[in-house]
């Protein structure tokens, strides 16, 4: 294990005693390390730095995580005796890592603790409905031989894509026959058929079959294909469906209800939202005030490619 991967990384994690407090842990010596008694806070101390990889690493093996740390902070006494901050190119070094951390926080800050009020939730709410809307449908699942793909990442659509693949491995309806027979499920209904016996007499999905053709929430944000939630979201309550055609097979569908998501399920994605806004427009702001004017091109370009620390961000492309 690389040493510094685990050792030099400040970010916050819960401390080992959060849920077992102990009654003094600055008087309980939990280990020795070289000569000197370590006690539960100083190990608590420790921890407060470690991020969960190297957590998980101490969880693993504490004797080495604990000597190799506290022979980290041997030597960062003995070079803070030396005054080693006050030579090159440690003192640039250090100094460039003090203005990385300050410069990450005050961006930490302005966004954390900008204010999101209820009325601005309430208003994005309603202005942006559309991203939020959610339908309640009924499906029958026509298979045929074909080849799936997973179209997201969420549970639902892999557990789509999986049920997908199993449906094609065992159908040996051909793409042309599923469309046929689709198509005359589609007049039927149309026509006046109980939707729930058709799910039973033709749907060849185990689950939604089960449930009588009820099928998963459709979320606006949900994960499944473009096509499908376009075709969920312009049906009117109680319409069917035209025969939507997906790599394994064909959905039929009755939209049951639809409309937008209880504000308190999407409060704290919105809040997100508009903090992301807040700090583009205010980085938008920052950056305009701290536009570079070159007086003397001739200089710059005496400094060769590299020839700089990369402390910098890449400049963007020129438009």
């Amino acid at each position: 294990m690389h040493l510094k991967r685990y050792l030099l990384t400040a970010s916050l994690s819960v401390s080992l005693w959060a849920q077992a407090p102990l009654a003094d842990p600055a008087k309980k010596v939990v280990a020795t390390v070289a000569g000197k008694d370590i006690t539960a806070a100083d190990i608590q101390k420790m921890l407060v730095g470690f991020d969960p990889q190297t957590m998980q690493a101490f969880l693993q093996n504490p004797q080495y995580i604990v000597s190799q740390y506290f022979l980290f902070v041997h030597l960062a006494e003995e070079g803070e005796k030396a005054k080693l901050l006050e030579k090159s190119p440690y003192k640039e070094q250090f100094e460039g890592l003090k203005m990385q951390i300050l410069r990450n926080a005050r961006l930490n800050e302005e966004n954390n603790t900008f204010p999101v009020t209820p009325e601005m939730i309430e208003a994005y709410y309603k202005e942006h409905g559309a991203q939020y809307e959610q339908a309640k449908i009924k499906v029958i699942y026509i298979a045929y031989a074909g080849q799936v793909a997973a179209t997201g990442t969420d549970a639902a659509a892999l557990e789509a894509a999986a049920k997908g693949a199993l449906a094609a491995a065992q159908s040996k309806r051909s793409e042309a026959d599923a469309r046929t027979l689709a198509e005359d499920i589609v007049k039927q209904l149309r026509g006046g058929a109980d939707f729930v016996k058709l799910v039973d007499k033709y749907s060849e999905d185990a689950t939604s079959k089960a449930a009588h053709g009820d099928f998963a929430v459709i979320k606006a944000s949900s994960e499944y294909p473009a096509e499908l939630k376009s075709a969920v979201f312009a049906l009117k309550p109680g319409e069917i469906s035209e025969p939507i055609r997906q790599p394994t097979a064909y959905y039929i569908i009755r939209l049951e209800e639809k409309g937008p998501q209880p504000v308190d399920e999407v409060r704290e994605p919105i809040v997100q939202v508009l903090r992301n806004e807040h700090m583009n427009l205010w980085m938008k702001n920052m950056n305009a005030g701290y536009q570079a004017i070159i007086k003397d091109s001739d200089f710059f370009k005496t400094f060769s490619a590299g020839a700089l620390p990369g402390a910098l961000p890449a400049a963007p492309p020129k438009q």
